[in-house]
């Protein structure tokens, strides 16, 4: 039996909905309260100042069309209030015009739900907004704790210096700078990159504010699959990721997954009559360099190798909807099912590479199985 203390239960994330209309505050109080969320709600624009000022919710669902002050005039304040700053604003409104979600966005909106809306949607937009909210927090909690231990460092060393030569003093620092690399490490790993079809095309056409947001939540979906298959995300290349795992069978159900869940939100974009994003993906295993790269003023931990190089090749030949591996992922993926061997020849690389290929239809009938899509 395991001895481990259990984790303290996270409390009921709290939200405010303000509207006019006390049907819609009642529909969005009762679906809310049955996800196990605290809910209160304000039926004006000043009830909801003084509701989120006296103590600041975690997510706001702010109506636009409301008398004596609309949502954007409400989001604005919220924005200039110090307490209220950081909390997510989702906006709900009837208007569908781009003039109209521009606005919401520019007054310091997360999000913009049309009405009617579907509960499902306005489920998973709260659900995606608490998650990032809750990880921002997170993240300026370490913030905080990483500059009070920098100011004891400090103290300590302003205590040590005192003690030391000059020359001692000189070595001490030269050991532990933070521009000397971290020593690099290979490892087999399989790299997976994700990239939109034809993304270029859609920044020049949509308008940049609702598109990011579209982008962003993207994004979040995407590494969400990654982190749940015990993968990391190394870094975001404009509307493309680069991530990997240590298990060749982890980065194939992930890379299926992907293509499922970001098939969800086409399907959710188009009925919003917004751009979708159609995606690729490319999976190529061997070893890689773990490695501490850059200039003095600023580093990052990557990977970087042949590998890596391939992944981006091979998703640029792959299929929207599907996923294309080289051989070696084939392999230590255990040779699943539904995979079509090709010999395809990779630019910038000599000669031919044998590679395999998941369609989005077996992927889908993987899904409708109920299992990754192995035979």
């Amino acid at each position: 039996m395991s001895t481990r203390p259990e984790r303290p239960r996270e409390r009921p994330a709290e939200i405010l909905i303000v509207d006019d209309m006390p049907a819609n505050l009642s529909l969005l109080t009762s679906m809310l309260t049955a996800q196990g969320y605290e809910v209160r709600a304000a039926i004006s624009g000043a009830m909801a100042l003084m509701s989120a000022a006296a103590s600041p919710p975690d997510l706001i669902l702010l109506d636009v069309s409301m008398p004596h002050m609309d949502g954007y005039e409400v989001c604005r304040r919220l924005k200039a209030d110090a307490r209220t700053a950081d909390t997510p604003v989702i906006f709900l409104s009837a208007m569908t015009g781009i003039g109209d979600k521009v606005t919401a966005f520019e007054a310091g909106g997360v999000d913009y739900v049309t009405k009617p809306f579907e509960l499902r949607e306005v489920l998973a937009r709260v659900g995606t907004q608490l998650l990032l909210h809750r990880q921002r927090r997170e993240l300026e909690r370490q913030r905080k704790e990483l500059e009070e231990r920098y100011a004891q460092v400090r103290q300590m060393q302003a205590a040590l210096r005192g003690y030391l030569s000059d020359r001692a003093w000189e070595s001490i620092e030269e050991s532990v700078s933070s521009n000397r690399p971290s020593a690099p490490a290979r490892e087999v790993l399989t790299v997976l990159v994700s990239d939109i079809e034809d993304f270029v095309r859609l920044s020049e056409q949509e308008e940049p504010g609702p598109l990011l947001a579209d982008l962003s939540l993207y994004m979040a979906t995407v590494a969400q699959v990654v982190y749940d298959h015990r993968g990391e995300v190394d870094k975001y290349v404009g509307d493309g990721m680069l991530a990997f795992f240590r298990s060749a069978p982890d980065a194939l159900a992930a890379a299926q997954e992907i293509q499922r869940s970001i098939a969800g939100f086409n399907e959710h974009q188009r009925s919003q009559d917004r751009p979708m994003f159609p995606t690729r993906l490319g999976l190529s295993t061997g070893p890689v360099l773990l490695a501490s790269i850059g200039s003095s003023g600023r580093r990052e931990f990557t990977i970087i190798g042949d590998r890596v190089n391939t992944a981006f090749r091979i998703q640029a030949q792959s299929r929207s909807g599907g996923l294309l591996m080289d051989e070696a992922t084939f392999l230590a993926a255990g040779s699943p099912g539904g995979a079509v061997p090709a010999v395809v020849r990779i630019r910038g690389k000599q000669g031919e590479e044998r590679l395999y290929a998941i369609a989005p239809e077996a992927i889908a009938e993987g899904a409708a199985r109920g299992g990754s899509g192995e035979a």
